[in-house]
């Protein structure tokens, strides 16, 4: 799931493709005692935030998003979307 479902990628430099991991707090509860903050690093995590906490968009960085299929969750998801004007495509192709 962190690495879109395709062996982990890495760049020229041998680095991972950095990505954010966003998660509600079901999702916090399956993470948090599964990988440690250097394990989601060592797979491209740079950041992970809760859903429903504020932020700034981040241009040009693919995020995962973990989290229960609830109305709030998606009511959520298209709210951030829009205000960071996603593309339907975008969203699509993940």
């Amino acid at each position: 799931m962190l690495n879109f479902n395709v062996p982990p990628v890495k760049n020229s430099t041998g680095e991972p493709v950095w990505k954010v991991l966003i998660y509600d707090r079901f999702g916090q509860d399956i993470i948090s005692p599964l990988l440690s903050v250097k394990e989601l690093r060592d797979m491209g995590i740079t950041l992970h935030l809760l859903l429903h906490s504020d932020r700034d968009a981040i241009p040009d960085v693919p995020a995962v998003y973990f989290v229960m299929p609830t109305e709030e969750n998606i009511d959520r998801m298209c709210q951030v979307n829009s205000v960071f004007n996603v593309s339907d495509e975008r969203i699509q192709q993940r």
